[in-house]
């Protein structure tokens, strides 16, 4: 991997950290937001494996548990199990067209990142932990990735993967 590569995870997780941020502020505990870590998780998958990004999924994932006072390492496993998911979906064994992929990735990696969520919590004690309306910033997210990969996955990526 090389160093641009490096450099630009870390300039992503820091954005999905301010967009997390942003949305977890008190006046707009109201709206629906969207979960950046995710999409960052899903397009990150596309590149293939690599310990950068799952390293800094991990530490995105413990400053949300940290801003939303979830048990620590809940959203570390959420957007790990997203990332796991989605490197399976991008796998495509057997063939499969590359949209079918990020569907899969997408609402694959969201339905793993909410058992994961919700298992953290119940080990916890804690099922409630998170915002309100979990499912619709997860909704949210979903239905603003197709806008946003085009910001986290390069064309060289994009094309390559066809």
């Amino acid at each position: 991997m090389s160093v641009p590569w490096r450099l630009w995870i870390v300039v992503q997780t820091a954005l999905a950290w301010y967009i997390t941020a942003f949305g977890l502020q008190p006046g707009l505990g109201g709206l629906w937001w969207p979960v950046a870590g995710l999409w960052a998780a899903v397009a990150w998958a596309s590149f293939g494996l690599s310990v950068w990004a799952a390293g800094s999924l991990i530490v995105l994932g413990v400053l949300i548990d940290f801003m939303t006072e979830a048990p620590i390492g809940a959203w570390p496993l959420a957007l790990l199990s997203a990332y796991g998911v989605a490197l399976v979906a991008w796998d495509r064994s057997p063939p499969m067209p590359m949209i079918a992929a990020e569907l899969v990735a997408v609402f694959g990696g969201m339905v793993a990142a909410g058992l994961a969520l919700a298992a953290a919590g119940s080990v916890a004690g804690q099922t409630g932990f998170s915002r309100d309306g979990l499912l619709y910033d997860f909704l949210l997210t979903a239905a603003l990735y197709p806008a946003v990969r085009f910001i986290l996955i390069p064309a060289s990526i994009r094309g390559a993967r066809r």
